[in-house]
């Protein structure tokens, strides 16, 4: 003869599966409203640029469930990136960005009641500035999730992006005109000068011009002296030729 369990005990056993089905049900449901997340961490950067000029960089939670608030870290090359400003965060809350050696951290949080953000979290733009030549990688190092109960979600390496920076054109050197000569005048054959020309001053090495010019040209005390010395010698020639005559008698 079979042994029959008593239909109570039945029934309370049944009771009691239902009830813990019915509590993991709720804590699992209750685990995935908690837990904050994102089906994917959009990024995009200008993917060329100049030396000297700017990168935009967008970040974007895309298929959030329950995101109160986020805190993003971006790595870049420091010697081909720098932080500029930002240009754009989400609306409805509180922003903060700092700036590490090669790396930028941005913070977005809601405030007070806000509800938590689900979806497509509008995008945080930042602008860089690009240093120098070469090839520099944006890469999101960390995304940490917060739900609007306090618990936590993070992400690791969840994006990345390049851009290519160009070395910034040397300007060519502007072309010299010669320098122009001014032509010269031949000078005027009669002795009188152009127009318009120095007329150049006697030296003692030009020659007088005169019916006497050469080497006999002097000054008026040498004139005197010949003078003289003409006179003395007219005397002279006098007194010789009386002599000749008193000698003849």
């Amino acid at each position: 003869m079979r042994d029959r369990i008593p239909r109570s005990s039945l029934r309370r056993g049944a009771l009691r599966a239902a009830v813990v089905a019915l509590g993991l049900t709720l804590a699992t449901a209750g685990a995935a409203v908690a837990a904050p997340a994102a089906d994917e961490v959009a990024l995009t950067v200008t993917p060329e640029v100049t030396a000297g000029g700017t990168v935009d960089v967008r970040l974007e939670l895309r298929g959030a469930a329950d995101v109160f608030a986020y805190e993003a870290t971006l790595a870049l090359d420091p010697a081909l990136l720098a932080l500029d400003a930002v240009t754009a965060t989400p609306e409805g809350g509180f922003d903060d960005i700092t700036e590490a050696a090669g790396t930028v951290t941005l913070r977005h949080t809601r405030l007070g009641t806000s509800p938590a953000l689900s979806g497509t979290v509008p995008a945080t733009t930042l602008r860089l500035r690009a240093l120098a030549a070469g090839t520099a990688t944006v890469t999101v190092r960390t995304v940490t999730l917060v739900g609007s109960d306090g618990t936590t979600t993070t992400l690791t390496d969840a994006a990345a992006a390049t851009v290519v920076v160009a070395a910034a054109p040397v300007p060519s050197p502007t072309a010299t005109a010669a320098p122009t000569t001014a032509p010269t005048t031949a000078p005027p054959t009669d002795g009188v000068a152009a127009p318009g020309a120095p007329t150049p001053s006697p030296s003692a090495a030009t020659a007088v011009r005169g019916p006497r010019a050469g080497a006999l040209s002097a000054t008026g005390v040498e004139a005197g002296a010949l003078v003289l010395l003409a006179a003395a010698a007219v005397a002279a020639g006098a007194f010789l030729v009386r002599r000749r005559a008193v000698s003849a008698r």
